[in-house]
């Protein structure tokens, strides 16, 4: 059911999504040329506010629709519920713009509807844990894909001719859903076609994302090229791709949670590089989590690709540590089209690294958990440890069903880390708290609901979007869903959520991988 005549300001809190928007009945022409006229506040309708040099449209109390190009800094509030009308693009050539967006504002779209923040513009949604910013379709549910176009970033980094400051992005507790309808974008004489939630194409480092979430994305939860961005806490769930995809990709991923779509999909990431290009991201602190139930080796099928991580596109660098892979139909890893993992091995902090990499399958043991194509080179000896070793490097525990001592791979912690990143056991995924530091367990125990018993009813979070349907499939098969019960990151028990406050990873463009200790 179409909402867009129905829905009022300040849904139901059980949808965590949103987005920002603003109302303009002119349609956009998909070539953005420069608008050299000075802007003009235009006169609103209705109760709908001016945003900036635009006129929303009240379609219905509490609702505006907004489209056009921003050409004012300008803030849309919480107090109404934003639609999209066709594109909203913030800032252009001759007047860069900043959009801020309130905690708890909803920006919904149909079609190829769709957010574009121009170079040297940027868009600042600042929600909290209680009030995110919601980005999502103006249908019931969030349990669709490509229903809209989506959210796109745009720097400098890999245009032709155009250049500037770089706009500084901030999106902080933001829940992208249901986009990736196919929407081509044309800037400075270059045109790129997008299908994906999310997309950070060519900004640097003053873009930084912190709790996001991407969901039921039509192609990649996250797309990521020509860029170093920095980003935390990220959680993809149900992308019809994958998790993560990048290319040219140099900055910073740290905490991430994948909860791949059971029903199609690729890899939880995909590291891609093009020839000219470069590709050395740091990626810390991950779990990623297939979904289908199955262990199938892929050494005789080139098509199949369903990974943890798909090194391809001449990728030959990354910098990735603590990384829990589960359950991945053909494996832990695939290096394909031209990848050359030679130069990566296990010394930290090195120009080049790969370490404490865990990987397992419920389903069943696979021998070709690994997988090198033709056209590829595999990792130096000594990067893949040998099987349930628990060793340095890249590990596979070949279906066993026994528990894995584990402290991060990166340092000893036991003295001062209040809680390590691990799970009980590698097969079962307990989600029990073990007191013992050594052990592999999770930090939460699933109860999300907090009555007492972890089962199938634990199908919801504060962070999650409250897809019924999605959310009880995955408690269903992983006895207890939260961002944070396989073991990702963050304990999700306020009682001692704190534990990693004070432990960070070194985020500057130039840092080497260096964990910050509190003082002791």
């Amino acid at each position: 059911m179409n909402i867009k005549s129905k829905l009022i300001c300040g849904v139901s809190s059980a949808v965590s999504v949103a987005f920002l928007s603003a109302c303009n009945n002119a349609s956009i022409d998909p070539v953005q040329t420069p608008d050299l006229s000075p802007p003009v506040a235009a006169n609103p309708q209705g109760d709908c506010p001016t945003i900036g040099n635009l006129a929303p449209t009240e379609t219905s109390p509490g609702q505006c629709t907004i489209g056009g190009v921003l050409a004012q800094n300008a803030t849309l509030s919480a107090d109404m519920t934003w639609f999209l009308e066709d594109r909203l693009q913030v800032g252009n050539n001759s007047f860069p713009a900043v959009l801020s967006v309130e905690a708890g504002t909803q920006i919904r779209g149909s079609g190829t509807d769709h957010i574009l923040v121009w170079p040297g513009s940027a868009i600042q949604a600042n929600g909290t844990a209680a009030a995110p910013v919601q980005m999502l379709s103006d249908d019931d549910g969030v349990s669709g894909a490509g229903e809209w176009g989506g959210l796109f970033l745009r720097g400098f980094n890999g245009l032709p001719t155009l250049a500037g400051t770089q706009g500084e992005n901030r999106l902080d507790y933001v829940v992208v859903a249901e986009a990736g309808a196919p929407v081509s974008v044309e800037i400075d004489g270059s045109t790129v076609s997008y299908q994906d939630n999310i997309v950070l194409n060519g900004v640097d480092s003053s873009t930084t994302l912190t709790f996001v979430q991407s969901h039921y994305s039509a192609r990649d939860g996250f797309h990521i090229l020509n860029g170093n961005p920095r980003m935390s806490w990220l959680l993809s769930t149900a992308a019809t791709r994958d998790g993560v995809w990048y290319r040219d990709f140099t900055g910073l991923i740290k905490d991430l949670m994948v909860i791949h779509n059971s029903d199609s999909g690729r890899s939880g990431i995909y590291a891609s590089e093009t020839i000219a290009g470069n590709s050395n991201p740091r990626i810390v602190n991950a779990t990623l989590v297939g979904r289908d139930g199955a262990s199938v080796s892929a050494a005789n099928d080139e098509a199949a690709n369903e990974f943890g991580i798909l090194f391809a596109d001449n990728t030959d660098q990354i910098r990735m540590a603590n990384v829990l892979i589960a359950n991945f139909r053909n494996g832990c890893f695939e290096a394909d089209d031209q990848a050359d993992l030679t130069g990566i091995d296990t010394t930290i902090p090195g120009p080049t690294y790969l370490d404490g990499v865990h990987c397992a399958n419920e389903a069943g043991a696979n021998p070709q958990f690994g997988i090198v194509r033709n056209d590829a080179t595999g990792f130096p000896a000594g990067t893949v440890a040998p099987n349930g070793s628990n060793g340095d490097g890249f590990v596979y525990y070949n279906g066993a069903n026994a528990p894995v001592t584990f402290t991060g791979e990166i340092a000893d912690r036991r003295e001062s880390f209040t809680a390590s990143w691990y799970l009980n056991a590698i097969g079962n995924f307990s989600n029990g708290l073990l007191e013992d530091s050594n052990a592999l367990n999770g930090f939460l125990d699933g109860d999300t609901n907090n009555d007492g018993t972890v089962d199938a009813a634990d199908n919801g979070s504060p962070f999650i979007i409250a897809d019924n349907a999605f959310n009880a499939d995955v408690a269903a098969d992983t006895g207890g869903y939260d961002l944070t019960h396989v073991g990702a990151v963050r304990s999700g028990n306020p009682a001692t959520a704190s534990q990693f406050d004070g432990w960070t990873v070194a985020t500057g463009a130039d840092d080497g991988f260096v964990v910050q200790q509190p003082a002791q």
